[in-house]
């Protein structure tokens, strides 16, 4: 892919090509088109939205392809995000190499976990302890199980 065929778009926070923005339009189109309510916290109150076209995001994407190209750093977040998905890609051989290393298994998943975290954490420029980072479920205190659903 050159640079001349991929653009950054906001709405998504990634580069993107033509053909994966139709696609993703397409997924992202709303039958219905009636909209919703969310909480603008700046109000403290519900304020009616509806939902953006895919016509409109079609428009926007021809605007973004119109321009020339633009590189632009990823936000934060996004890259925390493409970090722990490299990291979890590469997590088999990191085990495996932690194990040869002469730690156990739960060792090596320990290691590998602190180094997620900690990278994560420095991307984003936050406390290692702040984060809850990792793969399967989400653990016992996280789950929700103990809430008392407003009883």
């Amino acid at each position: 892919m050159t640079q001349v065929e991929k653009r950054y778009w906001d709405r998504v926070g990634m580069y993107i090509t033509e053909e994966f923005a139709e696609e993703w339009i397409a997924r992202m189109s709303i039958s219905d088109g009636t909209g919703g309510r969310h909480l603008d916290e700046e109000l403290d109150e519900y304020v009616i939205t509806r939902p953006i076209t895919p016509d409109e995001l079609r428009a926007e994407v021809k605007e973004l392809f119109e321009t020339p190209y633009v590189e632009v750093e990823l936000p934060d977040d996004v890259r925390a995000i493409l970090f722990a998905d490299r990291m979890e890609r590469k997590r088999v051989p990191r085990l495996k190499e932690l194990k040869a290393e002469g730690h156990t298994l739960d060792e090596a998943k320990e290691i590998f976990q602190e180094e997620m975290s900690e990278g994560v954490a420095e991307i984003l420029g936050v406390e290692v302890g702040s984060l809850s980072i990792g793969y399967g479920g989400a653990s016992e205190e996280d789950s929700g199980a103990d809430a008392d659903n407003g009883e």
